[in-house]
Order: C-alpha cells, then structure tokens, then sequence
C-alpha cells in the first residue's frame, strides 16, 4: 500500500512510497524557478495495480489505466494556505483560479496572481530575447481573413497497450510453420519494451508534424518547426515592424510592463496587437500583416505568371509590411491596455510612431500545442489547416500502411476566428479527440498485386518510397455499406528487396481456418475472439469479410462560442444531427476533388461561378429538408439523386459541361452531402474563391 509502505532515507526519517512521490511532483518548476513551483496545484492520481507483473510475463494493464480519466484536483489545504492573512477581500485568479489576484498591482491589474503573470511574461520575454524565428501569438497564425485552425489527433492504442494487436505481427513466415494455431510461435510476444516501442512510434509521427519546444528533458531527435510536416506547408510569414516614438517619460515611469502586450490604435481605429520589448525600446507587431494591410484597405495582388506560390506568399507577406509601416509611419497613434471581458480599453499614451522593418524576423506561423500518441494539437492558419491533414494522411499512409487496418487514426480541425476564446477552441478540439468508427466489418471487394516494374502506376504521394517498400504493393478495395476505400499495402520492406512476411495481416470476419491461403495463423482478435485467424494483405480474395478500423475526419467552423457544443457523437461513432461526419480520413480527397472540379478555371473562368455553385448547394439542402423529416431518408431515395443530376445538368457550367459519369458522380456527392459541405469548407469557412473570381 502506498501509504503504509515505509522507506527510510539516511536521516532516519520515515516516510510512505506517497510522499516521496508527491515531494518530487510538487518540486517540479517552470523554468527551474523555485518560486514557480507546481507545490499542491497539481496533485496526481496513482495507485498500485492489485495484481503484481514483471513486464515480460505479465504485462501492465495500461490500456486499462489509459480508459480511465483522472480528475484534476488540487491539495486542498495547500489552496487554502495562499488565502491566509490578506490584507483585504481579493478575487481569485483568473488564470489559475486557485490563488488570489496580485499582489503586485501589475498582476491585478491583469486580474491574475503573480505566480501566472510571472510564467507568461517569462514566456513571452523567451519568445522575445530568443525565439523570434517561432511565434506564441496566435494574432500571428491567422491566414489572411484573420481566421485559425486547431488540429487535433489521436492513434486508437487501447488493442495495442493490451497485447493483443502485438500478436498480430508475425516473427517468422507463418507459411514455414505446419501449426498454424501455435501462436507464440509466430506472433510476436507482446513484452513491455515492445508496447513502449509502439507508445514512442506513434509520439514520434506527431513530433514530426509539429514539435512542441524541447526542453533539458528531451532526449529524442524531432525536426525544427520550419522542418516538420506542418510547418513545411504553412511556410514563412514576416517580416515583423517595429515601431518607436513612445515618449520617454511613459518609459521612464514604468507604465509599461515588460514584455507586455498592448494595442496600437490607428487614426482610422484599425488595432494592431504589439509587444514593449524594454531592452531595445521598441514595440513589435504581433499579428499577421497581410490580414493587417486588409484591414488598412490594402488589396492583394494577384500572383503572377508562373510565380510559385511559395514566391507568391513570400512577396504578399513583404507588400503587406511594406503597406502597413507606410500606414503607420509619422502617424499620431494611441497605445491602449486591451480590454478584459465587460470593460473598455485604457489608452497609456498617444505618440507619433516611427516604424520600420524588423530584418530576419521571418517566422513559421505554427504553435504546437500537444505532440503525444493520444493527444496531438496545433494552431495552424485556417487556409493551410486542409493542406496540413491531406499530408498526415499521407504520412499515416507511408508509415502505417501496413497496420493501418488495425491502428486507426482520427484527426479532427475547429476552424475559428482569431479573437474567439481559445479555451472554445481547445474544448472543441477534445470533443473531436472521441470521435471513432465502431463498425470495423468491411467486405473485400477487389484485392490487386501492383509492381512497379511491370509499369503499374503508384499513386504519386508514394513515389518517395517506389523504390523501397513501394516498389510492389497491393491494392486492396473494400466496402462497407455505400462507402468504399483502397487501402495502400507496401509488399517490401525498406530495401525494396524483401518481401514483408511479418507486418500486413487482416483478421478475418470467420471462425474457420482459412486453408486456403498459405500465410495465415491464429491470435487473440480484439473485436470478437471467435473470428481469430489472420490472413496476409496479399492473400485476401474477392469477397472476404475482414475487420478493417478506419481512420477518420471531422471538421467544426466555432462560428459561436455554443458551436462546439454540437460536436458529439452517438454510439456508432457518428456526428448527432449530421449526414455526413465524421467522413472516412480517405474522403477528404473527394471532398479536394469536387472543389476543385467546380471551380477550375479556364480563359480566366471557372466551371461554375460562385453565384452557380451557392444556388446548387441552396436548392439541393432546401428540397432535402422539404421532402425528408430525417435528413437520412434521402440517401436512398431515387427521385431526389434524379433531382439533384437534374440540377446539374442545367446547371450554367462557363465551359466543360462534364460528361455523363461525371454528372452521375456530381449528383451522388449532393445526395450524400458531400458537394454541400465541400462548398462550405472552402468557400465558407476557407475563404476561398473559385479561379478567375479571386
């Protein structure tokens, strides 16, 4: 017992296995300032495990512990310590909501406790003195309509931390071995350094993606920000301004508290967010200045004639700088205290600004929030949060083709504007982290063997790896219902020579042993234990039924605050009060493809205009909802899919009136829901608009 259990350190003083844990937890510091220290804020939630093992034999239940959600508490008496021999009455915290307001004026000015200004003034001074090639203002993530995107994603380890899906990966050919049903004799033994190879794996995937800053603590290798995955694709944005002038005397009194974030108030009452960095007497901007010089009344020009778009986006970023500082130099303007919730804005000083371009302060509009196996998140400008999941896809694909059939991934994004509560968009983000896909039964129907030699096409988001484990891969279609997916199988291993023996094997949705097939063996099946033999990727035929665990998406525009509230998921796994989400991770290409097929543009016009493409999706959602109580109804019914080709086909397409497949798939993708929600994330919650109307 954790309580009676008794140590003895060298002073003789005896002490319970609980209290030296809680010591070293509260012991812990931000930055190594013993006056930030976590002391009874925080106190954790342990246990011992009633049945004792030893990690090789006898597993830990950790997908046990992971189901089970630990409440956040705080040491009561410690809490009621800080409120002890106050001069006055004093609010709480707004930050902490554990210790009282101050009692520095500064932090109760800020309505929070000393303790919690003096971790945010630390961060921002780091960010400030060092890290100027990062960013922790999210002002600075908006895309240039002044809207964020929360990330969100987690890998299904439940089946894995038990053991049971450890089994599944064979160490030798199951073809060699005459007893098919010996199966410590083929799959692997899932002993503890396995299940923490697998925990690290998959921390490793969303460190890749977008690592958090790293610290004395961390020991394993992770890309730069600019490097990682997401930040490859947001690219760079800068550079900063940075403005003087402000009186010497507002310097001098300290009126400003340093590394403090201000607003700078033009004539024409557009606000800037700004920062007093003290050591070089300058406030700099801390927002994205294209989005700025918009407000300002810039307009974007357009890109130019075979300028990459990562030229184009660099030369927006330096225009609209240039815009702002012209709008800001030798102008009178104020330097207010943002204002809190229910109050107004306290103007410090008014001063003629002096503002000028801050060199090499190009930054990578990322923050990485969260990068672990359960719990991934990121803010990411709202107009890149798309390009950034089609390439964890892609990643997910590559580096889990093999086992993706058993180690979901579900990914989620709130879409934002930039002044909405971030504890809404995080709050939502969670609700996204539960989504799932409990129907795991899918019917194979077309396995294909593709070799790279023979001239079979790779898809090309796979050419890195067509001479390695994608130089002969099988393509395996399946179906569940009225949706399909292909699942990418590599064949090889890594050197492109060998063939995979070990890794891709599907359990099949049957009791009987599949002799039929020459790689096959019998392990434990999470899903239903009666359906335990597993078959290799390469041996399934037309026709199997097999257990597949999909990855899926879902997407939010947090419009209201109360939005995220509808973000909840039946029992099934799917969105309540929703057709289509959350969609299979593999469909977001369709929803890339109808957006892109309606507004491609040719001679300067696109298919379909915007004023087409808003009065298609209008009269598809107005005549679902006249002709069905239940949005669902309409899935099947005959005549609404012959109403919505009807539309398409009289539809005023500018040019490339589409082929007659072509308008059998438009109007299955309005039947399901597809077309309306393709156009409401790009055009609505994206922002963007077709080619030729830009």
């Amino acid at each position: 017992d954790l309580d009676v259990l008794g140590l003895t350190n060298s002073s003789e003083n005896n002490k319970t296995l609980r209290e030296y844990i809680l010591e070293a937890f509260q012991s812990g510091t931000v930055r190594d300032d013993p006056c930030l220290a976590i002391n009874g804020e925080i106190v954790p939630v342990f246990y011992l495990d009633e049945d004792p093992w030893d990690g090789q034999s006898k597993l830990p239940p950790i997908g046990e512990h992971l189901k089970k959600i630990p409440t956040l508490q705080s040491d009561p008496k410690w809490v009621a310590g800080q409120w002890c021999n106050l001069p006055k009455e004093a609010e709480r915290c707004t930050v902490c909501g554990l210790r009282p307001q101050g009692p520095s004026k500064k932090s109760r000015d800020r309505k929070m406790c000393d303790v919690c200004e003096q971790r945010r003034e630390d961060r921002a001074k780091e960010w400030a003195t060092q890290k100027l090639n990062t960013t922790v203002w999210i002002d600075e993530v908006t895309d240039k309509n002044g809207r964020i995107a929360l990330i969100v994603g987690k890998f299904d380890l439940q089946n894995w931390l038990t053991g049971d899906l450890v089994r599944s990966l064979a160490v030798r050919d199951p073809e060699k071995v005459s007893d098919k049903t010996k199966t410590d004799k083929i799959g692997k033994n899932p002993s503890f350094a396995r299940l923490r190879r697998i925990w690290e794996t998959t921390r490793k995937f969303w460190k890749d993606v977008a690592p958090p800053s790293r610290d004395k603590n961390t020991v394993d290798s992770q890309p730069s920000l600019s490097n990682s995955l997401a930040g490859e694709i947001v690219g760079q944005a800068g550079p900063r301004l940075e403005i003087r002038g402000i009186p010497k005397e507002i310097i001098q009194n300290g009126k400003l508290g340093e590394f403090h974030a201000y607003e700078l108030v033009l004539p024409n009452n557009v606000k800037i967010a700004v920062l007093w960095d003290p050591p070089n007497k300058r406030l700099i901007t801390l927002e994205n200045l294209v989005y700025t010089a918009r407000n300002l009344g810039w307009n974007l020009p357009k890109r130019r004639e075979n300028e990459s778009k990562k030229n184009y986006e660099k030369r927006l970023h330096k225009e609209a700088a240039d815009f702002v500082r012209n709008a800001l130099h030798d102008k009178t303007v104020s330097l207010n205290i943002p204002p809190k919730y229910g109050t107004e804005s306290e103007t410090i000083t008014t001063f003629k600004a002096q503002a000028s371009e801050i060199l090499d302060s190009f930054y990578t509009p990322l923050i990485p929030i969260l990068a672990e196996p359960q719990v991934f998140m990121a803010i990411v400008p709202a107009n890149k949060a798309f390009e950034v999941v089609k390439a964890i896809k892609t990643k997910y694909e590559r580096e889990m083709g093999k086992v993706r059939n058993r180690l979901p991934l579900h990914i989620g994004v709130v879409y934002a504007y930039r002044k909405m509560p971030l504890r809404a968009i995080l709050d939502a983000g969670r609700r996204m982290l539960k989504q799932k896909w409990n129907n795991k039964r899918w019917e194979v129907v077309c396995p294909a063997r593709k070799l790279i030699e023979k001239g079979d096409k790779l898809p090309e988001r796979f050419h890195d790896d067509q001479n390695g484990q994608f130089k002969e891969w099988f393509e395996v279609l399946i179906r569940q219902g009225n949706r399909t997916l292909t699942w990418y199988v590599p064949a090889k291993m890594g050197d492109g020579v060998t063939d995979d023996h070990w890794y891709p094997y599907v359990f099949l949705e049957s009791s009987s042993e599949p002799t039929d097939r020459s790689r096959y063996y019998k392990a434990i099946s999470p899903w239903n234990p009666s359906h335990s033999w597993l078959v290799h990727a390469g041996e399934l035929k037309p026709g199997d039924k097999i257990y597949f665990t999909p990855a899926t998406f879902d997407f939010e525009f947090l419009d209201t605050n109360a939005r995220r509230f509808e973000i909840a998921y039946d029992k099934d796994g799917k969105r309540k009060n929703s057709l289509t989400k959350p969609y299979l991770l593999d469909e977001v290409e369709i929803l890339d493809k109808i957006w892109k097929f309606i507004t491609q543009e040719q001679n300067g016009k696109p298919r379909l205009s915007t004023t087409q493409i808003f009065a298609l999706r209008e009269m598809i959602e107005t005549k679902r909802e006249e002709w069905f109580d239940e949005p669902h109804n309409s899935l099947a019914d005959e005549n609404f899919k012959k109403f919505c080709h009807d539309l398409f086909v009289n539809a005023q397409w500018q040019w490339g009136k589409p082929d007659k497949s072509k308008l059998q798939w438009l109007a299955d993708m309005a039947v399901r829901g597809y077309f309306t929600d393709a156009v409401y994330l790009f055009h609505h919650v994206m922002k963007e608009k077709p080619e030729g109307e830009e």
